[in-house]
């Protein structure tokens, strides 16, 4: 099947950049905590499907939000986490909060609706089946 024409390619490229760049901006005004910019993401093209693997450590299932349409998937999660030390006077107290959030250009169209993800040991992996031609639409995906 020939590969379906991607005019928009090259500004998903340039989205993807400046949200990496403002991610970066956005940890050096934090002092490097708060949010997690780099997200480690790798797409496969497996013949059948699309294969989306992303490294989120730190985070439950629970904190995930996955969405996929025919063109992309959406990423966003969010996990806060309180310390507490000698909870008397509070002598020290820290808390924790990271969050991130991406869009996923996808190479190729896929069905949404017939997608499927994992999350095992800070490792998410979405597989999505490539979409039939006559199909279109979005779909929220549960993460197992």
């Amino acid at each position: 099947m020939a590969e379906k024409p991607r005019p928009f390619a090259e500004l998903d490229e340039l989205i993807e950049r400046m949200n990496r760049q403002f991610g970066e901006l956005s940890r050096t005004f934090e002092g490097g905590e708060g949010v997690l910019a780099d997200v480690s993401v790798d797409v496969a093209d497996t013949g059948e499907e699309i294969v989306v693997t992303a490294d989120l450590p730190g985070f439950a299932e629970d904190d995930i939000d996955l969405r996929a349409d025919e063109e992309s998937v959406t990423l966003n999660a969010t996990s806060e986490t309180e310390t507490v030390e000698d909870d008397t006077h509070y002598h020290r107290k820290e808390r924790h909060h990271q969050s991130i959030s991406r869009r996923i250009p996808l190479p190729e169209s896929v069905e949404a609706a017939s997608a499927s993800a994992s999350y095992t040991n800070g490792v998410l992996t979405v597989t999505l089946p490539k979409l039939d031609p006559d199909d279109a639409g979005g779909h929220r995906i549960d993460v197992e």
